[in-house]
């Protein structure tokens, strides 16, 4: 069996307004389930933003402009709890039969400042506000930027995590299975962003694509809202063709098990 999985990251409120829509038409056409995760904290505000200065160092920051002035200025000065504000088509990810888990409760503070953060304390506050706004306790995470470590492990034990997306292989650690991705480009950068911000087409990045899926019988790439989701939902589109075309299955990575590996 061939399967395939796409992950999709929410981590802003332009990403959530304006890409998970057109994300969730896009899978209904194509009858597949997707992995989202959540930074359910919502935007940092300036007194965090003060203490998680300087540049990620676990994977690349985008090359593509994103943000306007006065969309950083705003966000500076009057950070949303995007989860609140979008609440309605969060929940139409459970819904359409999707998984919606955790990706860590304020971004920036994860990617800049983990070892500073106390773990227990940010997933007491993750759980409780996933619980209250979906009615149900989360059951998988991705970490930030692929930042993680042993307090963090220990704290998704804790909280009854099954499944993680952050290690480059399938492996088991504890009661966690953790799901790869294996298509990235250059430091763990999203695959689409990557190519895009390195100045190729669309038609340039299915081609390296194609050639990314030869001979395989697993693949998983990740995604965000605010850029794939907005602008390269037609890329996209064609992706998912050719994996079907090549007898790829979806599967959420909630659904792997052990046996979906082997040979991996």
């Amino acid at each position: 069996m061939k399967n395939f999985t796409i992950r999709v990251d929410l981590e802003s409120d332009k990403g959530i307004r304006y890409g998970l829509p057109n994300l969730l038409d896009l899978f209904k056409k194509n009858d597949i389930r997707a992995s989202f995760y959540l930074t359910i904290g919502g935007e940092s505000n300036i007194f965090e933003i003060a203490k998680s200065l300087g540049k990620m160092k676990s994977s690349g920051e985008r090359k593509i402009k994103i943000w306007s002035s006065c969309e950083k200025i705003r966000m500076l000065l009057l950070p949303r709890d995007f989860v609140k504000k979008n609440k309605s088509i969060l929940r139409r990810i459970l819904y359409e039969g999707h998984e919606l888990g955790l990706h860590g409760y304020k971004h920036r503070a994860w990617t800049r400042n983990l070892n500073n953060l106390n773990i227990e304390k940010e997933f007491d506050k993750m759980v409780e506000k996933y619980f209250f706004y979906f009615n149900q306790k989360p059951v998988s995470f991705s970490s930030p930027g692929f930042n993680i470590n042993e307090k963090v492990i220990n704290s998704l034990d804790k909280n009854k995590i099954k499944y993680i997306s952050d290690f480059d292989s399938f492996k088991k650690i504890n009661n966690l299975i953790n799901v790869p991705i294996t298509i990235k480009g250059n430091n763990k950068m999203p695959f689409i962003e990557y190519w895009a911000g390195e100045g190729k087409s669309d038609d340039e990045i299915l081609g390296i694509f194609k050639k990314e899926i030869e001979n395989k019988n697993f693949v998983s790439f990740y995604i965000h809202g605010l850029f794939e989701g907005r602008y390269k939902i037609g890329l996209l589109n064609k992706m998912i063709l050719e994996l079907k075309k090549k007898g790829f299955k979806s599967k959420k990575i909630v659904e792997f098990k052990d046996e979906d590996f082997a040979g991996v």
